[in-house]
C-alpha cells in the first residue's frame, strides 16, 4: 500500500505538488474504491494537525512554511513507508494503513515529533494526532477519516495531550455535539441555559468577595450538558456571542434582584470568548445589559482566557484596553495553562490574574508547584496585578496561598457552582459571610503589598532591586577579591569605611596578614569542605560585627569562587548605641567562639560565631532539637545528656535561683577530632527584655581562662 505503488490513482489532479502526497480527493477515492478489502485487514486512519503553523508562516513567510511542510513530509514518508499518505490542505495530513498495533502507532508518532524538531527553526510546532481503528462495520469507509479527524479536533485545545484514539466515549461526545447544533436555538427560547455561580473568597478574611458566572445547559432530554461541549460547538458555528450576552444579561438581572432584596452583593466575573470580540461589539452589549438593570461597573468583571489572548493577538489587546478605559476590570483567566503567559503580561494590562487550577493538582506531592505558585504571585505583585487561584480544595492549599499573598481563592473547598435557586440567600448572603463590596478598594490596597518581596513597603516602580547584600567573590590563593556586588552590599562596605569595590579589593590585597582576614579565608575553605558547601561566620571589621553567610560555588586550580551575604549587625541592630559601645561589645564577643540567644518560646538564634562550627539555628531553630543536634555534632558522647539537661530552657531560671548566682556554668569536652577532647566552658545568662525572658549562651575554651577565674 506504500506511497511508491499508486499507479492506479496517480494522476495530476490527485497529487499534492509540494509534498508528493495524495490530495484529499485522491485518498478518499482510494478509500471508497478499496475500502472493503482494506477493512477486513484492519484499517488504521491517523489524522495529523500541525499546531502553530500560522505563526510559523507569519514569522518565516510562505517560503519558510513550505520548506517546513516538505521537511515534515519527508519524515512522514520515512517513518510510515508502507502507508498511504495525503496532505489535505495547509498543515493537515492523513495516514492510511492497516495491521498497526496501538503501541506501534504511538511509537511512530513519537519518532515523527522528534524528527520534526530539526525543521522547526526554534518555533515549537506541536503535532496533534487523531487515530481511528476501523471495526469493519462502517457503512461508508469515509466515516473512518471523519472519526480520526474528530479524535484530533477533540484535543486541539488540550495543551499537554498529543494523541487521541477515537472511542465510544468520543462517539457519544460527537453525538452530543450534533445534538447541540440541532437544538441550541430552542434551548435559548426555552431558557434551558442557566447561570451557575461559584464563590470567590478573600484569603485574608475568609469571606466571600465575588462570584464567577458559569454557563450550564439543563436539557430535558440530555440532562446537564457540559460547557466543554456546547461552548466549543457554539464557537464553531459562530454563535457563542449569543450565549455570552444571554449570560451577562442574566447576571445583571440576578444582581439587581439581590440589590433590591437587601442581600449582600458581590462583584461577578463573566467569561468572554475570543469570538465575542469578532462577532459583535461586545463592550456595547455588556453596557446595554448593565444599563438595563442599573448595575454599577464595579460589580461586573470581564474574564478573558489566556488561550483567547494568545490567538487574538493585537486585536484583543485593543479590545481589552477599551474595556479598561470604560471602567471595567479585566481579568486573565487560566494563567499558566500553556500559552504565551509572560508575553501576555508584557503586552497587555490586566487587573487580576486567575492562576490555572492545574498548579494545585500536584500540590501535595510536587514541591515545584509551590515554588511556581509563589513566583507567579511575586511577579504579579511586582507588576501591580492582583491574583486569584482556582481549584482550591484543601485547607493546606488555602493556608499556603494566603501565606504567599494570593488575595482571592476559588474552588470546591468553598463550594461547588450552583444556580441562584440553590442559594439560601437569608443565610448565605449576609455580612457574616460576605464582604461589603464597597470595601474592595480597601482590600486591594492591602493586596498590593508583596509578602514575598524584600521591599514590601516601597511603591512599585518596575525596578528590579534586591535589598539582600550579596557579592560574588574569588579567592586567589589566600587573597579574596570581589567580582560583583549589588547596591545593598556596596552600602554594607560603605558602613565599614570603604568607598568602593576597588578600595576594599586593594585593602584585601595589601593586608592579607590581618587576623580577621585570615579567619575569613579559613571560613571560605571550610565552606568548600562542608557537605552542603555553606558556612556562617562573624568577623570584626572596623569595630563592627559583620555577619557573613558563605556558599562555596566552584574551584579551578588555586582559584575558588563563592557567594556571600554580608550584614553589618552592629549597624543594623545597635543603631542607637555610640560607636565606642559598638567597638567594646565587639571585643567582648570576640572572647567567645560562639554566642547564641534562646527565648521562652522554644527558639534559638545564633548571634555570633567564631569557630569551626555551624550556627545550628540555620538548620533548626527549635531550641530542644537544636541543642540535641549540636550535642551530636560537637560534644563527647558521654557529655551529651548532661549538655541537653543544662540547655533545657524551661528550667534555667529555677536552676539559676537554686544556684544562688546569676547564671549557669558547666564544662564539656569537645567531640571535634581536631580538639582532642579539649575542655569547653558553656555559660547561660537569663535576662529580662521588653517584657520577655531571654537567655544568652556564651561558649569558650576552658584553657584560655586565667587560673584564678577557674578557682
Amino acid at each position: 500500500m506504500g506511497n511508491s505503488g499508486l499507479s492506479e490513482i496517480e494522476n495530476h489532479e490527485h497529487i499534492d505538488e509540494l509534498t508528493g502526497f495524495l490530495k484529499l480527493n485522491g485518498i478518499l477515492s482510494h478509500i471508497q474504491s478499496y475500502g472493503q478489502e482494506d477493512e477486513k485487514a484492519g484499517v488504521v486512519i491517523i489524522y495529523l494537525n500541525v499546531m502553530n503553523f500560522k505563526t510559523f508562516n507569519k514569522r518565516y513567510g510562505f517560503a519558510g512554511g513550505n520548506e517546513f511542510l516538505k521537511g515534515l513530509a519527508a519524515e512522514i514518508r520515512s517513518i510510515f513507508p508502507d502507508e498511504l499518505v495525503a496532505r489535505t490542505g495547509g498543515d493537515h495530513f492523513i495516514i492510511y494503513g492497516r495491521s498497526l498495533e496501538e503501541k506501534e502507532i504511538l511509537d511512530r508518532l513519537s519518532k515523527l515529533r522528534e524528527a520534526s524538531v530539526k525543521h522547526e527553526k526554534a518555533l515549537p510546532m506541536r503535532i496533534k494526532a487523531g487515530i481511528y481503528l476501523a471495526s469493519g462495520n462502517e457503512e461508508d469507509p469515509v466515516v473512518s477519516v471523519d472519526r480520526a479527524k474528530i479524535a484530533c479536533d477533540d484535543i486541539i485545545r488540550v495543551y499537554d495531550k498529543y494523541d487521541n484514539f477515537y472511542n465510544d466515549e468520543l462517539d457519544k461526545k460527537n453525538e452530543l455535539r450534533q445534538y447541540v447544533i440541532d437544538n441550541f436555538e430552542s434551548a435559548f427560547q426555552k431558557r434551558y441555559f442557566k447561570v451557575y455561580y461559584q464563590k470567590e473568597v478573600r484569603a485574608m478574611t475568609g469571606k466571600v468577595c465575588g462570584y464567577e458566572a458559569l454557563a450550564r445547559w439543563q436539557d430535558p432530554v440530555m440532562g446537564l450538558i457540559s460547557p466543554a461541549i456546547f461552548v466549543e460547538v457554539l464557537e464553531s458555528v459562530h454563535l457563542v456571542h449569543k450565549l455570552d450576552t444571554y449570560i451577562i444579561y442574566q447576571v445583571c438581572s440576578d444582581l439587581r434582584d439581590d440589590i433590591d432584596s437587601g442581600y449582600s452583593v458581590e462583584p461577578i466575573s463573566v467569561n468572554l470568548s475570543q469570538l465575542d470580540f469578532e462577532l459583535c461589539d461586545i463592550l456595547t452589549e455588556v453596557d446595554k445589559c448593565r444599563e438595563t438593570f442599573d448595575i454599577p461597573k464595579s460589580l461586573l468583571h470581564i474574564e478573558i482566557t489566556e488561550s483567547a489572548i494568545a490567538f487574538g493577538a493585537d486585536f484583543l489587546g485593543d479590545e481589552i484596553r477599551r474595556f479598561r478605559e470604560a471602567g471595567y476590570e479585566v481579568w486573565m483567566d487560566d494563567f499558566g495553562a500553556g500559552y504565551s503567559s509572560l508575553n501576555n503580561l508584557k503586552n497587555y494590562d490586566f487587573d487580576v490574574l486567575k492562576i490555572d487550577m492545574n498548579f494545585l493538582r500536584s500540590f501535595e506531592n510536587n514541591k515545584r508547584s509551590h515554588v511556581i505558585l509563589a513566583a507567579i504571585v511575586n511577579m504579579a505583585k511586582e507588576l501591580g496585578i492582583h491574583t486569584l487561584a482556582e481549584g482550591v480544595e484543601t485547607k493546606e492549599q488555602y493556608e499556603f496561598l494566603k501565606n504567599i499573598g494570593c488575595e482571592k481563592l476559588q474552588g470546591y473547598l468553598f463550594g461547588k457552582p450552583k444556580p441562584v435557586d440553590d442559594f439560601d440567600r437569608e443565610a448565605e448572603l449576609t455580612p457574616e459571610f460576605c464582604e461589603d463590596y464597597t470595601y474592595s478598594y480597601y482590600y486591594e490596597a492591602i493586596g498590593e503589598i508583596n509578602l514575598l518581596g524584600n521591599t514590601p513597603l516601597r511603591a512599585k516602580e518596575m525596578i528590579v532591586k534586591n535589598n539582600i547584600p550579596i557579592a560574588i567573590t574569588e579567592l586567589l590563593g589566600t587573597i579574596p577579591q570581589i567580582l560583583y556586588a549589588n547596591d545593598a552590599y556596596l552600602s554594607v562596605i560603605s558602613s565599614l569605611g570603604f568607598s568602593s569595590l576597588e578600595e576594599i579589593n586593594a585593602f584585601y590585597a595589601l593586608h592579607s596578614d590581618l587576623p580577621e582576614l585570615d579567619k575569613f579565608v579559613h571560613a571560605v575553605r571550610q565552606a568548600e569542605e562542608s557537605p552542603d558547601h555553606r558556612i556562617r561566620i562573624n568577623t570584626i571589621s572596623n569595630g563592627s560585627i559583620v555577619d557573613n553567610k558563605i556558599r562555596f560555588l566552584s574551584r579551578h586550580g588555586d582559584t575558588a569562587v563563592f557567594a556571600i551575604v554580608t550584614r553589618n549587625t552592629s549597624l543594623n541592630n545597635q543603631a542607637d548605641l555610640s560607636e565606642d559601645l559598638q567597638v567594646a561589645m565587639a571585643h567582648v564577643f570576640n572572647q567567645y567562639f560562639r554566642v547564641d540567644l534562646f527565648d521562652d518560646y522554644g527558639k534559638v538564634d545564633n548571634i555570633y560565631l567564631n569557630a569551626n562550627q555551624r550556627s545550628v539555628a540555620d538548620v533548626e531553630n527549635d531550641a530542644v532539637k537544636a541543642v540535641s543536634y549540636y550535642a551530636e555534632l560537637y560534644l563527647f558522647p558521654e557529655d551529651r545528656e548532661r549538655f541537653k539537661n543544662l540547655y533545657y530552657i524551661p528550667t534555667v531560671r529555677e536552676r539559676v535561683r537554686e544556684s544562688g548566682g546569676d547564671y549557669l556554668v558547666e564544662y564539656f569536652r569537645s567531640g571535634m577530632p581536631e580538639d582532642n577532647g579539649r575542655m569547653q566552658m558553656y555559660m547561660i545568662l537569663p535576662f529580662y527584655y521588653n517584657g520577655k525572658w531571654k537567655y544568652i549562651s556564651c561558649c569558650r575554651y576552658a584553657d584560655e581562662l586565667k587560673d584564678d577565674y577557674l578557682k
